[in-house]
């Protein structure tokens, strides 16, 4: 089974590749290869992250690896430092050049899973979509999705430019929910938002994480309400659909991205959408 994964570069990295006129993607290093249990077969995807932005600037398809510093002597370019601990080396068949101008789409991003089911982390209050370098250091498994769309990406089936708008922070509506379900949410635990009433509403909107805490007869949750944010807004979910189920309407969500830290404002939060920031 192929297994796919990310490994960041620095920005030093980047310069230095992009430097050199129509770079072959031939080669990776890491301390980490072994420990993540890359192999033949296997797909890592090398990113670098700066200005605001998540470069992606190829994959490579390992056929060789993964080699100790000893045995890739004979395979790595003669300039090459073996500062590492593991090495794989690349289907040279597919001859690879690495791209140096391929933005990750803000599209990309709002579905982006590591294999563990976590997504990443953005600067700021997250709607903006800035990614956060820290999220993607070393070495890390891709949940099978994300690797399909990075694929796209690299392929030109996506396009590269962030083509989702991004909504005015004081568009966009807020829903009170309670904890700890707007910590579900965000964990992606939650993907069913049970209401009274329906919704025509389809996009993102602010998870308002209520000051009055809840748990429900015969829904006990190990996660204690007190503990967690409340009375601020934690973060945005995307409502994808909603149907009438046996006895509430079910709304559909996914892309959840968690505010670090919760944001405040000034308005009255209502029981169900309100705008935290005003409507106009």
């Amino acid at each position: 089974m192929t297994r796919s994964f990310i490994q960041l570069w620095t920005r030093a990295e980047f310069e230095v590749w992009k430097s050199a006129p129509n770079s072959p993607l031939i080669y990776a290093a890491s301390n980490q290869f072994k420990q993540r249990g890359i192999t033949k077969g296997d797909q890592l995807f090398i990113v670098a992250c700066f200005a605001d932005t998540l470069h992606l600037m190829g994959c490579l398809k390992v056929e060789i690896g993964t080699l100790n510093a000893v045995e890739a002597k004979n395979l790595l370019p003669k300039d090459a430092h073996t500062w590492a601990k593991d090495y794989v080396f690349h289907d040279r068949s597919l001859n690879t050049r690495m791209q140096f101008d391929l933005h990750v789409s803000v599209s990309v991003l709002t579905s982006f899973r590591f294999a563990d089911g976590t997504f990443p982390k953005f600067k700021g209050d997250g709607s903006e979509f800035k990614p956060d370098p820290q999220t993607f250091r070393g070495v890390r498994e891709l949940s099978s999705n994300t690797a399909i769309n990075l694929a796209k990406l690299l392929d030109g089936k996506v396009s590269p430019k962030n083509e989702v708008k991004s909504v005015e922070p004081e568009k966009i509506r807020a829903l009170s929910i309670r904890q700890p379900y707007a910590e579900r949410i965000l964990r992606g635990d939650k993907k069913i938002e049970y209401r009274t009433w329906p919704t025509t509403y389809r996009g993102k909107i602010y998870i308002y994480a209520a000051k009055t805490p809840v748990q429900l007869p015969g829904h006990e949750d190990p996660l204690d309400p007190l503990k967690l944010p409340r009375g601020v807004l934690v973060g945005t979910v995307e409502i994808v659909d909603c149907k009438k189920g046996e006895k509430y309407f079910e709304w559909a969500l996914r892309n959840p991205v968690r505010f670090d830290p919760p944001r405040t404002f000034n308005a009255f939060p209502q029981a169900g959408y309100f705008y935290p920031f005003g409507k106009e």
